[in-house]
C-alpha cells in the first residue's frame, strides 16, 4: 500500500521525465549526440574529403544550429577539460591569439549541470545535460503551478509547454539560453512563497538566482528580475506590511549576485574591455516583426532551416515565440478569469512587459537607441523566453478551470481570436503575387498543423464539457500539445552519432604532431573555433565577446587602415600581406587545392598535402616570443597601429610600449599573446610588470 501511495505521488514527475526522454529518444535509443556535429563533417574541410560511413557524405539537417557545434560546445569542453585537470578555467589561448574564458558568461564553467562530467565523458555528459535544461525547466513549472492550487494535470501540462516551448528548444543545444531560463520559474516560485511565508525561502532566491547566473545567459536574469520586481509590486499593492519583507528581500537578491561575483566581476570587466562596446546588432535583427506573430501559432509559415526552405525575415531563431496553438488558446482564455486569481494578472503584466520588449515599440526603441544597459548590443526579442514562460503558466491554469467547472465559454473569445489570426495569414499567403508562389506555398503547407490542432481543440472542448468524458478531454488536450510540439521539435533538433563529433583526418594529426608553440590560419578551408578541440591555437576566432584591442588589430591587418572599424565578433584574419600578420605566430595555413586562384604563395612552402587541402608553412613568421633590445614609448595607442603598419619598423627587432619602461631596462621580451589585465609574470621568481607592446600584444622587461 506504501508503494502505490508513492508511486502515486511521484506519477507526476514519472509523467514528465518520461515525455521528456520520450522526445530524446535518439540519445537513449540510438545513442546519438544532441549536437550539429554533421554540420562541421558535412560541410566543411578537411572533413568533407571523407564520407564517414555515409554514401554520399554526411547530410547536413540544421545550418541554422552552427553556434551550438563551433561555439558553444568548444568552449564549454575546454572549460571542462581544464577543471577537471585541477585548472581554473581562466582563459582560451586557441583563439584571437588567446582571450578570457571564465569572463566569457557562456563557457560556464560554474553551472549546475556540469557536476554530470565528474561521472562520465564528454559526450554522454553533454546529452546528460542538454535533457536536464528541459527537466528544470518542466519541474520548476509545475512546482510553481502546484504552489498556486492548480490541479496536477494541468501543472504537468503547464510544465510540458514550458519545457518544450520555442524558446527553449531552439536555443537548446546552445546549452546556456535554455539553461538560464529553467530557472524562471524556480525563482519566481521562491519569490513568491517568500513574500507569503518568509522563512527558509529567502536563501532559495538567493541560490536560484547564482544558478541562473552560472548558467551562461546573463539577459535572461535580467528578465527574471524584471519578474520578480514586478511581483514585489503585486504585493505592496495587496498589503503595505509587506514592505519590510520586500527590503530583506532585496538583501537575498543581493545576496545571489555576491555568491554568482565569481563569474559577474570577471565578466562585466570583459564587457568594458571588449569590442561588444562598439558592436550594435543591427536594428532589424533587434526585435520581431509584426508579421512574425504568426510564428506563435505557425513556427514555420516562413519555411525551416532544416528544410532549406526558410524565406522569412532575419532567421528561424527569432521564432522563438510559439509555444502551440493549444496552450495558446487555453492561455488565453484565463482573461476572463483576471478577478478571480492575481497570479494570473502578474502573468499578464510579464506577458505584456515580453511583447513591449521584443517588439518594437517607442518604449524598447528608446531604450535600444540610447544603449541602456547595453541593449544596442543586445536582440530585445530574447524577451520572449518570458512570453513562453507566462503562456504555459497560464495554459495550465485555464485547462485547470476548464476541467473543473467545464465552462466552455471560457474558450469563446481566445477560439475566434486564433481562428482570425489562422484565417489573416492564410489570406495573407494567398495574397502573395505570382512570382511568390514558392513562398504562397511553404506558408500554406505549414499552417495545415496548427490548423488541424485548432479543430482537434473545438473537437476537445465538446468532451470537456461532458463529465463522463473528462479523461479523454484531458488526452486529447496532452496530445495535441504534443503532436505540436514534438513535431516542431523533432523537425528542428538535429542529433548526431558519436563518431562524427569533432573526428581526427590526416590534416589535423600533422598539425598535432608539430612542435608547439605555433598558431595556424584555417584560411578558406575551415571556420574559425572549429579547431579549439584539438587543442591547436590560432589569430583568429569567433567570439560574442573578446578584447577591443584584439578586434582592431585585425580590421587593421585586414584592411591596411588604422582608422578602419574594429572587427565584430567575427575575429577573422582574410588578408595576409601585411607585416603585422607575421607577428601572430600564424605559422601554418590550411588552403582548397581547387581554389588557388590568385592566391600569393610567395614566402609559403608546402609541408603537407592530403586529398583536396594543403597546409603551408610560412617562411616570415616570427616566433611566439623574442627579445628585442630596442623600443620606443608612444602613449597614443592608434599611433601604434600606424608604426606597425610600416614596412620600414623592424617588427623582429623592435617593439613599441605604450608606457614609459623602468630605468635601468635593456632588453625585453616580446610574446604575441593578447594583453589582458590579471596576467602576472616573473622574472627570477620575482613579479615583474607586463607591458602592452605592439598595441595588443605582451612584453616583460628583463636584465
Amino acid at each position: 500500500m506504501k508503494l502505490l501511495n508513492w508511486l502515486v505521488k511521484l506519477l507526476p514527475f514519472i509523467i514528465i521525465i518520461g515525455l521528456i526522454l520520450l522526445f530524446f529518444h535518439p540519445v537513449w535509443r540510438e545513442g546519438k549526440i544532441p549536437l550539429p556535429a554533421d554540420l562541421v563533417v558535412g560541410s566543411y574541410f578537411p572533413w568533407l574529403d571523407y564520407d564517414w560511413g555515409y554514401p554520399t557524405g554526411v547530410p547536413v539537417k540544421n545550418p541554422i544550429t552552427s553556434d551550438a557545434i563551433s561555439f558553444s560546445y568548444p568552449m564549454k569542453m575546454l572549460a571542462v577539460d581544464l577543471m577537471k585537470s585541477g585548472q581554473w578555467p581562466l582563459w582560451n589561448p586557441y583563439i584571437l591569439a588567446g582571450t578570457p574564458l571564465l569572463a566569457n558568461f557562456q563557457s560556464s564553467p560554474f553551472s549546475l549541470t556540469n557536476i554530470v562530467y565528474i561521472f562520465t565523458d564528454k559526450l554522454s555528459g553533454w546529452s546528460i545535460q542538454i535533457i536536464l535544461q528541459h527537466v528544470i525547466a518542466a519541474l520548476g513549472t509545475y512546482f510553481l503551478l502546484r504552489s498556486w492550487k492548480i490541479s496536477k494535470v494541468a501543472s504537468i501540462f503547464g510544465a510540458i509547454a514550458f519545457a518544450f516551448s520555442g524558446f527553449n528548444l531552439i536555443w537548446s543545444q546552445w546549452n546556456s539560453h535554455t539553461l538560464s531560463a529553467a530557472f524562471i520559474p524556480f525563482i519566481i516560485l521562491f519569490a513568491d512563497r517568500f513574500l507569503k511565508e518568509g522563512k527558509f525561502w529567502g536563501p532559495l532566491i538567493s541560490v536560484a538566482l547564482t544558478l541562473q547566473v552560472f548558467s551562461g545567459y546573463p539577459q535572461i536574469t535580467f528578465y527574471s528580475l524584471i519578474c520578480i520586481l514586478i511581483l514585489v509590486l503585486f504585493y505592496l499593492e495587496i498589503n503595505k506590511k509587506f514592505l519590510f519583507r520586500t527590503l530583506l528581500f532585496s538583501v537575498y537578491i543581493l545576496l545571489g549576485f555576491g555568491l554568482s561575483s565569481i563569474q559577474t566581476f570577471p565578466g562585466y570587466e570583459l564587457l568594458s574591455l571588449s569590442q561588444r562596446k562598439t558592436e550594435a546588432i543591427p536594428q532589424e535583427w533587434t526585435f520581431l516583426n509584426w508579421n512574425q506573430l504568426i510564428t506563435f501559432i505557425a513556427p514555420d509559415y516562413f519555411g525551416n532551416h532544416a528544410t532549406g526552405n526558410y524565406w522569412g525575415p532575419k532567421n528561424y531563431t527569432s521564432n522563438v515565440g510559439f509555444v502551440s496553438v493549444v496552450a495558446l488558446i487555453l492561455a488565453l482564455s484565463t482573461f476572463a478569469l483576471l478577478k478571480k486569481l492575481k497570479e494570473i494578472k502578474f502573468l499578464i503584466v510579464i506577458l505584456l512587459f515580453s511583447l513591449v520588449f521584443s517588439l518594437q515599440t517607442p518604449l524598447s526603441y528608446f531604450l535600444w537607441k540610447n544603449n541602456f544597459l547595453g541593449f544596442e548590443a543586445g536582440v530585445s526579442l530574447r524577451a520572449l523566453v518570458l512570453f513562453c514562460f507566462t503562456i504555459s503558466c497560464l495554459s495550465g491554469i485555464g485547462l485547470d478551470y476548464l476541467l473543473k467547472f467545464r465552462d466552455r465559454t471560457l474558450l469563446k473569445f481566445p477560439f475566434i481570436l486564433t481562428g482570425l489570426l489562422i484565417f489573416y495569414f492564410v489570406a495573407y499567403a494567398l495574397a502573395l503575387d505570382g512570382e511568390n508562389l514558392y513562398k504562397r506555398n511553404i506558408a500554406l503547407r505549414n499552417i495545415v498543423i496548427p490548423t488541424i490542432s485548432y479543430f482537434l481543440i473545438f473537437v476537445t472542448i465538446f468532451f470537456t464539457g461532458k463529465k463522463i468524458f473528462k479523461s479523454v478531454s484531458i488526452l486529447l488536450f496532452f496530445g495535441v500539445l504534443l503532436l505540436e510540439l514534438f513535431y516542431f521539435g523533432w523537425k528542428f533538433t538535429p542529433f548526431s552519432s558519436r563518431h562524427i563529433v569533432y573526428p581526427q583526418t590526416p590534416v589535423i594529426d600533422f598539425l598535432g604532431k608539430q612542435k608547439m608553440p605555433f598558431r595556424f590560419d584555417g584560411g578558406n578551408v575551415v571556420p574559425a573555433n572549429l579547431f579549439i578541440p584539438y587543442k591547436l591555437e590560432s589569430v583568429s576566432g569567433y567570439d560574442a565577446v573578446y578584447p577591443f584591442e584584439m578586434a582592431k588589430f585585425i580590421a587593421v591587418v585586414n584592411s591596411g587602415d588604422p582608422d578602419s572599424k574594429p572587427q565584430d565578433r567575427y575575429g577573422i584574419v582574410t588578408k595576409r600581406d601585411s607585416q603585422m600578420y607575421k607577428i601572430t605566430n600564424a605559422k601554418y595555413l590550411l588552403v582548397k587545392l581547387d581554389n588557388l586562384d590568385g592566391f600569393d604563395q610567395e614566402g609559403y612552402q608546402e609541408v603537407f598535402r592530403d586529398k583536396r587541402v594543403m597546409v603551408l608553412e610560412n617562411k616570415n613568421v616570427l616566433p611566439r616570443s623574442f627579445m628585442v633590445n630596442d623600443w620606443e614609448v608612444v602613449p597614443d595607442k592608434s599611433q601604434h597601429l600606424r608604426m606597425l603598419i610600416d614596412d620600414k619598423f623592424p617588427l623582429d627587432r623592435k617593439i613599441i610600449l605604450d608606457e614609459e619602461p623602468m630605468s635601468g631596462t635593456q632588453l625585453f621580451t616580446f610574446v604575441s599573446d593578447t594583453w589582458y589585465p590579471g596576467w602576472k609574470a616573473y622574472v627570477d621568481n620575482v613579479e615583474t610588470k607586463i607591458y602592452r607592446a605592439n598595441y595588443t600584444f605582451r612584453a616583460v622587461a628583463v636584465s
